[in-house]
């Protein structure tokens, strides 16, 4: 309607002939009188554009909300690792040994001890594991807590205030240098502790459990007759030996 009242208004003025700069004036004109405000809001409210309105997003939130309440599939959890595997995988290879000592083999037996041995390093290494990712959370948190202060660099030469990108650059990979040591010297601290606990674990159920019967006959064994008699003398002898390595590591 308003291009051909605009039109006939053009036509009006004797205006019946155009070139290009007359046309583009008119159609300007003709454009801004056919699309109003009014016109563009009127679009936008049959479209729902306007006015805005909480409800698109309400409704999608209401479809992805039974989505979030979904129970998780209990056989997922079946999946994950348990938290006892390497205990016991140690327990069923000492447990294997022991029942069929008489019917194994020698390589057999070799297998077995193996197996004991790979089991109590994978204990050790997962004790490392989660002692270092609960220290490095504690750091973390009190690093986090800590007052934040500025670092002054230290001042060389003859002037007080004289000090090169070199030095600072030798005292960062000093100080980086001075905790990778300290750090690697923390976890095998750990890893020695670990070991000695597990050597006074099997020393306690010596203790608890040294009178023995054999072949009939109720005996009081000492504490190396015990680690043969139970084949937990292989689990013994590794972790003294890694108590010993790992104490020569640190002097």
């Amino acid at each position: 309607m308003h291009t051909k009242k605009g039109c006939e208004k053009i036509c009006g003025k004797g205006n019946l002939t155009f070139n290009r700069r007359d046309f583009a004036g008119s159609f300007k004109e003709i454009f801004e009188e056919g699309f109003t405000a009014a016109h563009i809001i009127a679009g936008f409210e049959k479209s729902g554009i306007f006015p805005p309105t909480e409800a698109p997003a309400v409704s999608y939130l209401l479809k992805k909300k039974p989505k979030t309440r979904k129970a998780i599939d209990p056989a997922l959890s079946s999946l994950l690792p348990a938290e006892n595997r390497f205990p016991m995988a140690s327990d069923t290879a000492r447990d294997v040994s022991n029942r069929y000592h008489d019917i194994l083999s020698s390589p057999t037996h070799r297998g077995l001890e193996a197996v004991q041995k790979i089991v109590s390093e994978a204990i050790v290494l997962e004790y490392i594991v989660k002692k270092h990712v609960a220290n490095r959370q504690e750091r973390i948190e009190k690093r986090y807590h800590q007052r934040k202060r500025g670092k002054r660099g230290r001042p060389v030469g003859d002037y007080f205030h004289n000090i090169s990108l070199e030095e600072l650059r030798e005292q960062q990979a000093e100080f980086i240098e001075a905790g990778a040591k300290s750090e690697q010297r923390s976890q095998l601290r750990n890893i020695r502790s670990f070991a000695i606990r597990q050597m006074e674990e099997i020393k306690a159920e010596w203790q608890q459990k040294k009178e023995v019967i054999v072949d009939g006959v109720e005996k009081k064994m000492r504490f190396k007759q015990w680690l043969e008699h139970t084949k937990r003398d292989v689990e013994y002898a590794s972790l003294d030996a890694s108590r010993a390595e790992i104490s020569s590591q640190l002097k």
